[in-house]
């Protein structure tokens, strides 16, 4: 017997479509964000804020200046920008700069025994100071450094070995001296100087016949306004300088090879530049040698007999034609261990 179910006129309606409603619930969230965020937009100053957690506050500190603020620092740190600052600062001066206002404050309260100096008046006071004193050497002892602390101002003190020759009086000086140096509460120095002095050598020197008078200009006996043929000109009015023949390459090894270090200089230590000055004439020969400035114990002589010496140069050249040439040109003794 079949037991197949007979269709039915239920079974054979069609299923009323349900609407999809997807879309609508989709619409309506879309549309509650936009007024949230409209809402948010018109009162609110930073609408983002209420999605994120506070944050505290990120405090900027100025480091424009390495003892800038040093009420907040602790003595390693002070002790440790003290050497960086005064390193930095004697760096700079064998470099041959000296700029006051990146160290110094706007009035000085003293420098080298001078009082209430502003920039300008330091930076004439320094110069005029260092032209006597050739051949300067300075090191500090970092161990000797010692500072105290009061109202945000430092007051450090340090000792150096210094040495130098000085020309005015010829004479060799070499001692230790105790500085005491005053820092601002913005970082600058408002005071430098010496306060104590040991081991002091002076030694003085004899002079050379062959060397300028202290004190007295150096003058070349030349005539600048001659004719053509005679006019000497200066280093810096000409297209080609003068040289030594292969350059300055081969000039030192001439000298270097050529050389004899005075035995009075050896022994009393003497050390530095003797500046020669000279004409080199049209054919590249040397004429009119002399010290301008000597350093004593028999250097100047041996610099001067060294440049006697010299082969022929290649003359200063204008427009294409040698000319005779004015030069200075230092000559350089150091002493090796």
């Amino acid at each position: 017997m079949d037991n197949t179910p007979l269709d039915n006129e239920e079974d054979s309606e069609i299923q009323p479509v349900r609407k999809d409603k997807s879309l609508w619930i989709m619409g309506s969230i879309l549309a509650v964000i936009i007024l949230i965020m409209g809402y948010l937009t018109l009162f609110s100053e930073d609408p983002w804020s209420f999605f994120t957690k506070e944050k505290t506050p990120i405090a900027v500190v100025d480091n424009s200046s390495l003892l800038d603020k040093n009420s907040n620092m602790s003595d390693d740190e002070v002790r440790s920008s003290l050497v960086k600052f005064i390193e930095a600062f004697y760096n700079d001066q064998r470099r041959g700069y000296f700029d006051p206002p990146s160290y110094f404050a706007d009035i000085t309260e003293t420098f080298y025994n001078y009082h209430n100096l502003n920039q300008e008046r330091l930076k004439e006071i320094y110069w005029k100071r260092l032209s006597d004193m050739h051949n300067f050497s300075r090191t500090w002892v970092v161990s000797s450094l010692d500072f105290i602390r009061a109202d945000d101002k430092i007051t450090a003190t340090y000792w150096t070995r210094e040495k130098y020759y000085r020309s005015s009086n010829r004479q060799q000086y070499s001692g230790d001296l105790k500085y005491e140096i005053r820092i601002d509460e913005e970082g600058k120095i408002e005071s430098l100087n010496v306060i104590e002095t040991k081991n002091e050598s002076v030694l003085q020197l004899t002079p050379d016949t062959i060397s300028t008078p202290p004190g007295e200009d150096f003058n070349l006996d030349i005539n600048v306004e001659g004719t053509a043929d005679t006019k000497v000109y200066d280093m810096g009015q000409v297209d080609v300088a003068p040289e030594f023949n292969g350059g300055q390459k081969e000039f030192t090894k001439y000298v270097s090879s050529n050389i004899k270090y005075p035995a009075q200089a050896r022994q009393n230590e003497i050390q530095g530049k003797v500046y020669l000055s000279f004409i080199v004439e049209k054919d590249g020969s040397l004429n009119d040698i002399r010290v301008k400035q000597g350093i004593g114990g028999g250097c100047d002589e041996e610099a001067l007999r060294i440049l006697q010496s010299s082969a022929n140069w290649k003359p200063g050249m204008l427009n294409n034609n040698p000319v005779r040439t004015f030069c200075v040109f230092p000559l350089t003794f150091q002493l090796t261990n």
